[in-house]
């Protein structure tokens, strides 16, 4: 049982140092009874819990029927908490279940909807909705949020950009995407708000083999083109 002499505020505050630390840090309070549980469950508790941990593997969150067609089709098992923190507009917990209804549902707009939620304040929010942009064939919102993201963020040619980039192509392998080339006939490069498909891409997937070691100026064409036969 939580100590009775300890005020909402204060049990708020604590709620949310640990869910800072991490989401399953919050167990005890939860397990300590009704009021324990109302303080965890309440959104500003929520809405910057860590949760990197329990969106590690799709299975532990995902909705009913699971992320790969052959796979289980129970729920995840904390799929209640982790809609929880989407309700309350966690970046992570939206971040991570646009990439599901993309892979999973392949609602190529409705992962739009949600991945530009928290665009531009996110880098990888942003950057994946550009690319999923120029997947669905929107080349000019593509070239609206790559300026975005060289704005708020790093420049597209950065290492930065390509530790992100190869980060949102490991998140959506863990989902076991189809490899359709579903939107090969819609992927459309912006040719718009100073972006441009840089001159030595088609020479670099060419030298260096298909999206290896291609140089940082035509990583970002490579990664969006990756993205798009993965789906």
């Amino acid at each position: 049982m939580v100590n009775p002499t300890l005020p909402d505020d204060l049990l708020s505050k604590i709620a949310k140092n640990l869910a800072d630390q991490c989401w399953s840090d919050l167990r005890p309070l939860v397990r300590a009874g009704t009021r324990g549980r109302d303080i965890v469950y309440r959104p500003d508790v929520l809405k910057d819990a860590n949760i990197l941990t329990l969106c590690d593997s799709p299975d532990d969150f995902q909705a009913g029927g699971g992320h790969n067609p052959s796979g289980s089709a129970d729920e995840g098992r904390h799929r209640t908490f982790f809609l929880r923190c989407f309700t309350a507009n966690n970046p992570t917990a939206v971040y991570y279940e646009g990439i599901r209804v993309l892979t999973h549902e392949r609602n190529i707009n409705g992962a739009i909807r949600l991945l530009q939620r928290h665009a531009p304040v996110r880098a990888n929010a942003t950057l994946a909705c550009a690319i999923v942009f120029i997947c669905a064939g929107y080349d000019y919102m593509g070239g609206l949020f790559l300026q975005l993201f060289t704005r708020n963020h790093y420049p597209l040619d950065s290492v930065a950009t390509r530790v992100l980039g190869d980060e949102f192509i490991e998140e959506i392998k863990k989902f076991d995407p189809p490899y359709s080339n579903t939107y090969g006939p819609t992927f459309s490069y912006p040719t718009s708000h100073g972006i441009s498909m840089p001159p030595c891409a088609l020479y670099c997937y060419m030298v260096s083999g298909a999206f290896q070691n291609v140089c940082n100026r035509c990583y970002l064409w490579s990664c969006a083109r990756r993205v798009s036969q993965m789906l």
